[in-house]
């Protein structure tokens, strides 16, 4: 399958565009915004009974149209600030049952200087970046925050798409909702009023506008919006996207709209034109095995989710007349299989002048030339650039022998200089062959970057003879609409420690972004501010989340169909059979979200997990293994009932945890002992065997279990800790002659790491206990990968199961970027309440491992000390070392 005619790979600039809509890829965003539009905006008309309907009163159509005449309106009394701005960058990483991980964090701070005859200048005073595993370098300066310049957007998300006002609101980007003709797609209605003091004694009316989208469309946004009354301008507001954004519903989509735009063009256009639009049919159109490919690369990496859960924007008045932007927060997430990367991004503004006195130097006239003029075009480069520890001094060491200087001074310029020539004389002669037209401007935008920064090493040299700073390009954001004018110090190794950033880039940043402040803004976004009420065709998905292998089912394959309805509700059925049990299993869900919390209510028939306290036996990972090695450590029995479920992230004093519960009514009965299946590449290679199953015990239970984690400390040369709690309880009625009883269970788990020298060490320690009569369903499982590596799941044995158990894990390693050896030893022992204190001889295992990504991929090879004495070897996800 040719890769260019992928339907997701075609629809890469639609990605792109949602990636930077979570602040996933902050430096494309920039380059994203010099690429014009290649459509003029597309809206829906705003009927009569549209109008009618957008307003539940009349005051909401007050303020929304005096919020719309501000928004399009330039005040001429501003004509100058110098302000300090500040961005951090944070992205994350986690899997179910194991601690997020901070992949990478990046700072920077600046002056920025704005005056009306003169245009913005941007200043870079403070730069870094923190990868825990490493070090690394990031240059942000091209989407450095602007507080304000002429035609700025009020309304903020990390996005080109809302860099600038456009009048009307336009479905080829988000839906504006104080756009004209925004009526076609939102509601509004108004809300609480409230009076702000001034010291002069002038006090202002701040008045809520509620919009909700009239359908759940990702383009689309839910919020809570403060508004000047006397002059309509923004202040504060609250809003996440109306729904998250399935990648590959996108993708696909994407791809029938090229489809059908090439196809129009191919009959209506003549000429060359008509030629350029058959080529992108004929590469647009996929044959039988394309399809295939593109469901097979949809499988692998499904289920692809992006969501804007929470944006903050809060506004400050200056000289008693300008709304001026204080502080900028966005929260998203990208979900993709197992792997979820939460994502945030914050900015802050402090003015050190407002129309003050000091005058801003003129911008160079170049600024005013074209966007891609190579001689003026700042690139920053936008790379992350991992190294070892110290690297980063190395990364901005130079030369300090003038000659060497020169010397090294002059290679930079001829290599860029030819590599320029070499790509733009690519670019021409493709382009005069009518080669594709998306490769023709690729080959000629790299050619423009490399001729740029040959210029700019000669700018450099130039003016850091005689000055410590140097004027260094212009950066074009918002397809041209905004250029700046970047300055940069000579010697950029300052950036790293300067008083203008935090004491340490890993602070939580409570003293610049207000986190208090902001959680009182983030009450707005409850469930009762939703999308109306719209349902959807379902969408179907089979894929690599879906398909499971163990030795109860054999090969499982499940298929789902799932449909926003509107309200904030999603309606989903998942089925599957097994190939070795032949069982029907399924559920069927209705799940209410409002982008921080998700309530659940479900009927199922499910195999359930008994040992599902660590790891996920039921996930591809877990299935991948038990194919290869034939050693399935999951205990299983079957279900099926009804439940209510809900997860959230807190806020107050326990922002940063996450919290899970459960309530449930189930009927539970064995899965079998004996293994349906022994097919796997151990057993027919090997003497590898699937060992026996549970005989759970026949009851019907009623209850209720919740979940609660949280991860402290981020800084690498810190302590660091991860902490977990789960309690369970339910009433039974069960088949054996107990009859009617119950239970309580109750684990808490804690996982402290510490740097020392130049070696990392983390020490686990998980405890747990029961009350009343504990099903064997229920029961605490010691033995297997999860628990005491080198030693094997088995659902007998002494040491191995009980109503009480503890577990101790001891890791250490070098610290290195990316990846780590390990050694560790774990022990662990589970059996009757009354022998916990007892003496006794625990489960023991020891090895050695090798940990990639701060631990979020791992590989083991364990031996087992007591009893069994074997090795093993093990891959797997989200450890916590």
């Amino acid at each position: 399958m040719m890769l260019e005619r992928h339907p997701g790979l075609l629809a890469t600039r639609r990605i792109a565009f949602a990636l930077i809509l979570i602040a996933a890829v902050p430096a494309i965003a920039t380059l994203a915004a010099q690429t014009p539009r290649p459509r003029p905006p597309r809206r829906q008309p705003v009927t009569p009974e549209l109008e009618r309907t957008a307003f539940a009163d009349s005051t909401a159509r007050v303020i929304l149209y005096r919020a719309r005449a501000a928004r399009l309106s330039q005040d001429s009394a501003l004509r100058a600030y110098d302000a300090k701005t500040f961005l951090r960058f944070s992205v994350g990483m986690g899997v179910r049952l194991a601690p997020d991980k901070l992949l990478m964090r990046t700072e920077q701070a600046a002056r920025v200087r704005w005056a009306r005859n003169s245009g913005v200048w941007v200043e870079p005073t403070g730069r870094r970046t923190g990868v825990p595993m490493g070090e690394g370098n990031l240059d942000l300066t091209a989407a450095t925050p602007i507080p304000y310049f002429p035609g700025r957007e009020s309304l903020w998300i990390p996005s080109s798409d809302m860099g600038v006002v456009n009048a009307e609101v336009s479905e080829d980007q988000f839906l504006h909702p104080l756009a004209s003709g925004a009526e076609a797609y939102y509601r509004y209605e108004s809300g609480g009023l409230i009076t702000i003091g001034l010291p002069n004694g002038r006090s202002i009316a701040l008045r809520e506008l509620r919009i909700t989208s009239r359908r759940a469309e990702w383009r689309a946004f839910v919020g809570s919006f403060w508004f000047d009354v006397e002059g309509g301008s923004l202040v504060r507001a609250a809003y996440r996207m109306a729904t998250e954004l399935d990648f590959w519903k996108l993708a696909g989509d994407d791809w029938h709209r090229q489809l059908e735009d090439a196809e129009t063009r191919a009959k209506t256009d003549t000429g060359k034109a008509a030629a350029v639009a058959r080529k992108d049919v004929e590469r647009l159109q996929m044959s039988f095995l394309d399809k295939i490919g593109f469901k097979t690369v949809e499988g692998l990496f499904s289920p692809a989710r992006a969501n804007l859960s929470a944006v903050t924007v809060e506004y400050g008045l200056y000289e008693g007349r300008f709304w001026l932007p204080k502080l900028n927060v966005a929260e998203g997430e990208f979900r993709m299989g197992f792997v979820h990367v939460p994502l945030k991004w914050q900015e802050s503004f402090a003015y050190n002048s407002v129309n003050g006195a000091d005058s801003v130097p003129p911008a160079p006239l170049r600024l005013q030339g074209a966007a891609g003029d190579d001689d003026t075009l700042y690139v920053g480069g936008g790379q992350l650039t991992i190294t070892t520890e110290g690297g980063a001094a190395r990364m901005h060491a130079r030369p300090t022998d003038s000659a060497a200087v020169r010397a090294r001074e002059d290679s930079l310029v001829r290599r860029y200089t030819h590599r320029g020539d070499s790509l733009q004389r690519l670019s021409d002669s493709l382009r005069a062959d009518d080669e594709d037209t998306m490769r023709v401007n690729s080959l000629a935008r790299r050619a423009a970057r490399n001729r740029a920064l040959a210029r700019q090493v000669e700018r450099r040299r130039e003016a850091c003879a005689t000055d410590s700073t140097y004027y260094a390009g212009t950066a074009s954001r918002y397809n041209g609409a905004l250029r700046t004018a970047v300055r940069l110090p000579c010697d950029v190794s300052k950036l790293d420690n300067s008083p203008d950033l935090p004491g340490s880039i890993y602070d939580n940043g409570e003293q610049l972004y207000g986190a208090s402040e902001r959680d009182q803004l983030l009450q707005s976004l409850g469930f009762d501010l939703q999308p109306d009420w719209g349902p959807q065709w379902p969408t179907w998905h089979s894929g690599v989340d879906l398909v499971r292998y163990n030795r109860v089912e054999g090969l499982s394959v499940g298929l789902s169909a799932t449909s926003p309805l509107g309200f904030g509700y999603t309606a989903q059925a998942i089925g599957r059979i097994g190939t070795a049990d032949r069982s029907p299993n399924g559920e069927l869900s209705l799940s209410r979200s409002n982008g921080r919390a998700t309530m659940r209510f479900g009927t199922f028939r499910r195999l359930g997990v008994a040992n599902d306290d660590w790891g996920t036996p039921l996930s591809f990972g877990a299935s991948l293994s038990n194919l290869l090695y034939g050693r399935d450590e999951g205990f299983y029995y079957r279900t099926w009932g009804a439940e209510l479920a809900g997860s959230r992230d807190a806020l107050g004093p326990w922002a940063g945890a996450a919290v899970d519960w459960r309530a449930f009514v189930e009927r539970q009965t064995s899965a079998g002992i004996e293994p349906n299946t022994q097919g796997s590449l151990g057993h027919a290679f090997g003497n590898a065997h699937f060992e026996q199953n549970i005989d759970a015990t026949t009851l019907t239970t009623i209850g209720l279990s919740g979940d609660v984690s949280r991860t402290f400390g981020e800084d690498p040369r810190r302590t660091h800790l991860f902490a977990r709690a789960r309690i369970e309880g339910a009433f039974t009625n069960r088949a054996d002659s107990l009859g009617t009883s119950g239970y309580g269970r109750l684990l808490l788990e804690g996982t402290v790491s510490h740097r020392v020298g130049s070696y990392d060490a983390a020490l686990t320690g998980t405890a747990g206990t029961s009350a009343g009569d504990l099903p064997i369903q229920r029961a605490f499982f010691i033995g297997g990968l999860q628990t005491v590596r080198g030693q094997y799941a088995r659902p007998v044995g002494e040491g191995r199961i009980g109503d009480a158990f503890w577990m101790s894990r001891l890791e250490t390693g070098p610290r290195s970027p990316g990846f780590r050896p390990v050694f560790f030893y774990d022990i662990g022992w589970a059996g009757r309440r009354s022998d916990f204190t007892h003496a006794v001889t625990p489960l023991q295992g020891a090895g050695v491992g090798l940990s990639l990504l701060d631990g979020m991929f791992r590989i083991d090879a364990s031996r087992g000390i007591w009893p069994e004495r074997s090795w093993r070897w093990d891959m797997y996800l989200g450890s916590r070392f």
